[in-house]
């Protein structure tokens, strides 16, 4: 048995060895590999060509501490310092890069362009990024919760020095590193690079020795696309809790994809116990395909029925697992081994599956099941994120079947292949919220001060701070549009006669609005009122600017509250402030906010207000292409 000074001094060399080998892959991403050559997964970087002509990056860097300390460096801080969109615009431009090798004619020579999951990380990219261009602002912090008026603070009323608390969430200042202590997946990497992109983080992938060729493929890649800033990602094989968090400071935040006893050790280390660094795990996400038991396939069917299970591996991260009824065993394992060769038949299969995440590829199981809780027991082996696919010819029996399901499922797909077309469908996306998926990624605080202050802050406008009047704000582009921008609008009456043609127009003939004597039976109406439909109405006509302009749509309107009931011959005005304005499109246009009020003219009393959505071009004119 070799004594403790052999062990300490063995894992001494070996961490030391690791360091080493992570000096060598972050020169070799940093010197990439010549566009056009082929790139050999199996291999190491050959590094002694490029030694002789080339300054070598182990003289820069030639511990792992100097390699974080990079990467915390200005291209990270540049980074921090862009709005949500201008990095959702960034990530864009990753992704259509990356888009553009994998449809070129080096794609047939490149193994990773071709690979499965590379093209499936693509897709997840895209969701991604189609998330963040619609829903991240072009502001560098984000409002959490509605500003609201401090219970201390000297008046209510909205004033530019009233005291305004409001919770945001901001970019954190620290580095993401993602450890992956398996094969790493291609989806997986690049949620992770994306995720940490949009939250202005720098990455730092720390892999296991198989997961490097992934690594250093997709960086390879990016390297190629001239999207990503320099120094802005780096890895470095080197996965243990002991050797990695001492470099890590406080902001610092640590996702996992690891088995529980690797990921034990980390949740162990003090840095984290102490709050120092945050840890997230990586769910693993988990994908069945259910045979409904009414469903006797002919031939025809059967190919159809493949084609959904060749659709739901094609997009599973993990083990696919195949349920089908025990009567039609025999014939869907011949099916599945004719299409698909080698698959596991039964449940001890499954789990075998689901353990090897070293596997090259996601493997398929096949299990047979009698009744409902059969499919139960299996479906709950399933660590993670849990989704179902039921292939039926009838619904007849879903409503027992999915109400028994539903409890241990993230989401059910039910779909006939023999009506779809022209074949079977992928399940839908779950529904996503960008700030959900970013909410690890970014800090919390909540902020106290005059809200003059915090609209400079947010960027968002409150009411109380000084607004800017002139020209009408609907006459202004995007590149002319500022947050304040204020119209107040001409007075209007509102008449009997206006209110019964919009009752008899619209149908609503309630008796408060038509009826004078029941009217004034109401518990709190002292006659006649108008519709607050009308009155909505009213104030979308007292703002507009008829003219075609930079205004190109009304996208709709929100939180719409009444607060005084308006009579006849009462004279009311509405005001407009440009609110907040969202990220530009591809189209060039971007959706722009509008705090509205409706208030009566004589004692400036508020009637109603809403938040009104616009779509505003970026310029106008706009440019035109002529017409053939």
């Amino acid at each position: 048995m070799a004594n403790t000074a052999d062990v300490e001094t063995d894992l001494t060399s070996r961490r030391k060895a690791a360091v080493q080998r992570g000096v060598e892959l972050a020169y070799a991403i940093q010197s990439g590999v010549p566009d056009g050559a082929p790139f050999c997964a199996s291999a190491g970087p050959d590094l002694s060509e490029r030694a002789a002509h080339e300054t070598p990056y182990m003289s820069r860097h030639s511990t792992l501490a100097q390699q974080i300390a990079q990467c915390r460096g200005a291209s990270g801080q540049s980074l921090h310092s862009l709005s949500f969109a201008k990095r959702a615009q960034l990530l864009r431009r990753m992704y259509d890069g990356l888009t553009a090798l994998a449809n070129s004619e080096r794609a047939r020579h490149d193994p990773i362009l071709a690979d499965a999951g590379f093209l499936q990380g693509l897709l997840r990219m895209k969701r991604l990024v189609t998330l963040a261009c619609r829903g991240l602002p072009d502001q560098k912090m984000i409002l959490r919760d509605p500003a609201r008026p401090c219970a201390h603070a000297g008046t209510a009323a909205p004033c530019p020095d009233r005291q305004v608390r409001m919770r945001l969430k901001q970019p954190g200042s620290g580095l993401a590193a993602h450890v992956v202590a398996n094969d790493a997946s291609f989806p997986n990497l690049m949620e992770r690079l994306s995720l940490a992109i949009l939250s202005g983080r720098s990455v730092l992938m720390c892999v296991s020795d198989i997961a490097q060729p992934s690594a250093l493929g997709l960086c390879r890649l990016l390297r190629s696309t001239a999207a990503l800033p320099e120094s802005l990602l780096h890895v470095v094989p080197v996965i243990d809790a002991e050797t990695l968090l001492p470099h890590f400071q406080r902001g610092d935040i640590v996702t996992l994809c690891a088995k529980p006893a690797h990921t034990a050790t980390f949740h162990a280390h003090p840095k984290v116990l102490d709050g120092s660094l945050r840890l997230g795990a990586c769910q693993a996400s988990h994908t069945a395909l259910l045979l409904a038991p009414e469903y006797d396939p002919g031939a025809q069917e059967w190919e159809l029925f493949l084609e959904a299970v060749a659709t739901v591996h094609r997009n599973a991260s993990f083990a696919t697992c195949v349920l089908v009824p025990a009567s039609l065993e025999e014939r869907a394992t011949e099916r599945l081994r004719s299409a698909f060769g080698k698959i596991g038949i039964g449940p001890a299969s499954l789990s075998a599956a689901m353990e090897n995440t070293q596997a090259p590829a996601p493997q398929i199981s096949l299990v047979p099941y009698s009744d409902t809780h059969g499919v139960l027991e299996v479906l709950r082996q399933f660590p993670g994120q849990r989704s179902l696919t039921v292939v039926s010819r009838q619904h007849g029996f879903l409503g027992e079947f999915v109400a028994s399901l539903a409890p241990c499922l993230d989401q059910i797909t039910v779909f006939n292949p023999e009506t779809a077309s022209p074949g079977p469908q992928a399940p839908a996306p779950a529904e996503e919220d960008i700030l959900s998926l970013l909410e690890f990624y970014l800090e919390e605080s909540e902020i106290t001060g005059p809200a003059t202050l915090l609209t400079q802050v947010s960027g968002i406008w409150m009411e109380g701070v000084p607004v800017r009047e002139g020209e009408h704000p609907f006459r202004k582009p995007l590149s002319r549009l500022r947050v304040g921008d204020h119209l107040r609008s001409a007075d209007r009456i509102v008449s009997a006669e206006d209110v019964e043609a919009f009752g008899h127009l619209t149908g609503d003939l309630f008796y408060a609005h038509m009826d004078e004597t029941a009217a004034r039976s109401h518990p709190f109406f002292d006659g006649r009122v108008a519709h607050g439909q009308f009155i909505m109405a009213l104030a979308n006509g007292l703002f507009v600017d008829p003219e075609p302009g930079p205004v190109l749509a009304n996208l709709g309107a929100k939180d719409l509250r009444f607060f005084a009931p308006v009579y006849f011959d009462t004279a009311l005005y509405v005001t407009l402030t440009c609110c907040c304005i969202g990220p530009l499109s591809k189209a060039g246009a971007a959706e722009v906010q509008w705090a509205c009020q409706v208030l009566r003219s004589d004692d400036d009393t508020r009637v109603a207000q809403f938040d009104l959505l616009t779509l505003v071009a970026s310029e106008w004119p706009q440019r035109t292409q002529a017409r053939p």
